[in-house]
């Protein structure tokens, strides 16, 4: 007989549960019935209510803001206006029958299939894990309960994380009912409240622990943290970006990558793709300068010192600029042409269209609230592609870039590499990234089309009644991904983490440590390229050599 036994530190769980999933359930009668066709593909159609932003309708229909505006050409970027009719994605998941016979009797609560996971374990073993979350069970209370769902309800402190919850549960599910595993899981409600680490401090439970998954919160983390190392406890950190934390915490294993370790993935890019590149580095202001310089030294050491261009395609990009020139009537001086930092005798290259013209390639870092755009008008080549990498995660910032960059691409082929975090920034894309053919680096990418993301869907559908947000699967890949490390390695999981490597729902973890007294930190990160009218991954399965 399976043994699974969740003990919870607070005792309102069941009832949050229980509160939950007819609340989170409301969205779906917001969804339209009206389901068309239209070139082929199948969409909602959808009227937008009063104040809806294409956010909130985006969550509803399971679809990104940036799908939205991929099918709807006219929409304005902002909100849309009450009563304006607009096409949907129609996302329909489909889970594969394809099954292994073993797999037949428990299929509904399995989400990864057998051979991802190695059953050489000590079955009889009780795996004792701590999840340590905030989940503000004291303001759960009756007339919390009793509260009509609305969204601003639904914005409250208890259901913050409870998509991470839900998430986690399915990969404790999955493990149980799959691999008979058992597990003595441990729920504390963790906040900011310096009296609720105390008492999970206090709670003798806790130091025989395999595994603590969390706090979230800094400084919660930071006590719990100490208590772990003296323990000799692995302890799991999933929402710091800080790699700081790791110096000197060997048992610490920190989640999120941090964003130097995007580094080594942009030098992997460079030298596959743009090698052959003007590259042109902007920071959004000094403070940023440090990782413009990382850059830079990247650029140098990886593209090529010219680039070869025949003439014949000089030719043609001239003859282009100055046919538009003509066409609207604006006077010019036909026998030169300025590009590349080179005034170009355009007879020459009319007379020796065969040959070849070598042009250098530059690397040139600016700082753009001292420096404008115009400073690489007549260093950027109209002949071959530039790349510019932009440095700076403000908003404003990255609306005014892309806005500026798309002017500029006009006449100057480029690509777009925006560091260190656009992705948040969904509401901001448009027509302009694919341009650009704009490269983001995410520490998730969820492809909806894949067999094992659409069996999660559906499961979390059954168990929670709503759609997963993000939180949930980063709840399900740090549950599936440490309860299998249990299993493989046990008492050695701490030494073991680095060389551990299993397909997860929307990304990998690719764990490294600085030096034997330091934790590890999850170096991987999921690199994608807006084209084709859709965002493609970029090396699925590339890694960072150790």
């Amino acid at each position: 007989m399976k043994t699974f036994r969740i003990i919870l530190f607070l005792s309102f769980i069941c009832a949050m549960d229980a509160f939950f999933a007819p609340s989170l359930n409301a969205q779906e009668s917001l969804k339209s019935n009206t389901v068309t066709e239209y070139n082929g593909k199948k969409f909602y159609i959808h009227t937008v209510k009063k104040k809806q932003s294409l956010n909130e309708i985006a969550e509803i229909y399971g679809v990104t803001v940036f799908d939205i505006l991929s099918e709807n050409k006219d929409l304005k970027k902002t909100n849309p206006k009450a009563g304006t009719i607009i096409r949907i994605p129609y996302k329909e998941v489909v889970v594969e029958e394809i099954l292994l016979e073993e797999e037949l009797i428990e299929q509904d609560t399995i989400v990864y299939a057998p051979e991802f996971v190695p059953t050489n374990f000590d079955s009889e073993r009780l795996y004792k894990v701590a999840l340590m979350m905030p989940l503000y069970l004291e303001q759960v209370n009756e007339e919390f309960l009793e509260e009509e769902v609305s969204n601003k309800q639904l914005l409250a402190k208890p259901f913050s994380y409870l998509h991470f919850y839900e998430g986690f549960m399915i990969a404790v599910d999955s493990m149980v009912s799959k691999y008979d595993m058992k597990i003595d899981l441990k729920v504390y409600d963790i906040d900011q409240d310096t009296n609720k680490v105390i008492a999970a401090l206090n709670d003798t439970c806790l130091a025989k622990m395999d595994v603590i998954v969390g706090p979230f919160h800094l400084k919660p983390f930071e006590r719990v943290n100490a208590f772990a190392n003296e323990n000799e406890i692995m302890i799991v950190n999933p929402m710091t970006l800080r790699e700081d934390l790791v110096v000197g915490n060997k048992f610490m294993v920190k989640v999120k990558p941090s964003f130097t370790s995007q580094m080594e993935w942009l030098e992997k890019v460079i030298a596959d793709k743009y090698t052959d590149n003007n590259i042109f580095v902007f920071t959004m202001d000094s403070s940023n300068m440090d990782y413009a310089r990382m850059i830079e030294e990247i650029a140098l050491r990886n593209i090529k010192e010219f680039s070869y261009v025949p003439n014949s395609h000089i030719k043609k990009i001239i003859k282009k600029q100055h046919d538009a020139l003509k066409n609207e009537e604006v006077e010019f001086d036909s026998t030169k042409y300025q590009s590349d930092n080179i005034s170009f005798d355009v007879s020459m290259i009319y007379e020796f269209p065969d040959d070849t013209t070598n042009l250098k390639n530059m690397v040139m870092v600016y700082d753009y609230s001292i420096d404008s755009l115009n400073k690489i008008k007549n260093t950027a080549s109209a002949f071959r592609n530039n790349l510019v990498i932009v440095y700076g995660d403000d908003k404003v910032f990255a609306t005014e870039m892309i806005n500026k960059l798309n002017i500029f691409s006009k006449d100057h082929p480029l690509t777009l590499i925006a560091l260190p975090d656009w992705s948040k920034h969904d509401r901001l894309f448009n027509e302009n990234l694919l341009k650009l053919s704009t490269i983001v680096f995410d520490d998730d990418y969820t492809d909806y089309g894949k067999y094992h993301v659409g069996k999660f869907i559906c499961k979390f559908r059954d168990e929670y009644g709503t759609e997963p947000k993000d939180m949930a699967y980063h709840g399900f890949n740090i549950g599936w991904y440490f309860l299998n490390a249990l299993i493989n390695y046990g008492d050695d999981i701490n030494t073991a983490i680095e060389s551990y490597d299993i397909p997860l729902l929307n990304t990998r973890y690719s764990f490294q440590r600085k030096s034997e007294l330091d934790g590890c930190e999850n170096t991987y990160w999921n690199i994608y390229q807006y084209n084709n009218h859709q965002k493609n991954l970029l090396h699925p399965q590339l890694r960072i050599e150790k």
